[in-house]
């Protein structure tokens, strides 16, 4: 992940000034989180957020885990991170999230209980290098767990995707299926 545009892969990170366009009430119109992901949580479930931003997702999935469950809030951006503290202060939510800024070529988790659910929403289009991505990410989860990827398709053509999917592939990924009605690209791993 990085702030400025990458030469070798032309990536861009969505600035912390752009958080009002990925956290608003139209957004949960479009893109509603329990449409989203909710088919793939349980209450108690450990859950990362790649690429949290402002906590769209996060936020909704605390609720869906449940008093039990534990979200990691990973993102490379100390205000969005903050962002998305203060919203789940705000909801009573706190207790049952983890907030983690990675850094830009790293995500760095150090987990005491692997993951039954990922998500990374439009942010693999954004990564210097989504091999190295998809090898740490799939330490984190747990063995049957699933990995929900979803790529704008605005910014990532169909040849980009494929390509995606191979190194997710390469790095020892599963596809299970390319779930519809996720808003874009979407492909679910184990």
């Amino acid at each position: 992940m990085t702030d400025k545009k990458n030469d070798s892969r032309n990536t861009y990170v969505c600035p912390y000034k752009m958080a009002f366009m990925l956290d608003n009430w139209p957004r949960k119109l479009l893109q509603n989180p329990a449409g989203i992901v909710g088919e793939y949580i349980n209450e108690g479930d450990t859950v990362i957020d790649f690429g949290c931003g402002p906590g769209f997702f996060t936020i909704a999935m605390a609720g869906m885990v449940g008093q039990q469950g534990k979200i990691i809030a990973v993102d490379l951006q100390e205000e969005m991170l903050e962002h998305a503290k203060r919203k789940a202060a705000a909801k009573n939510l706190s207790d049952r999230i983890e907030f983690h800024q990675c850094e830009k070529d790293r995500v760095g988790l150090e987990l005491t209980k692997k993951a039954d659910f990922m998500l990374a929403y439009y942010m693999i289009h954004e990564l210097p290098n989504p091999g190295a991505f998809f090898q740490e990410a799939r330490s984190f989860l747990k063995t049957g767990g699933k990995f929900l990827v979803v790529e704008p398709k605005w910014h990532v053509t169909r040849e980009k995707y494929q390509e995606m999917l191979g190194l997710a592939e390469k790095t020892g990924f599963s596809v299970l299926a390319f779930p519809k009605k996720k808003g874009g690209r979407s492909v679910l791993l184990t």
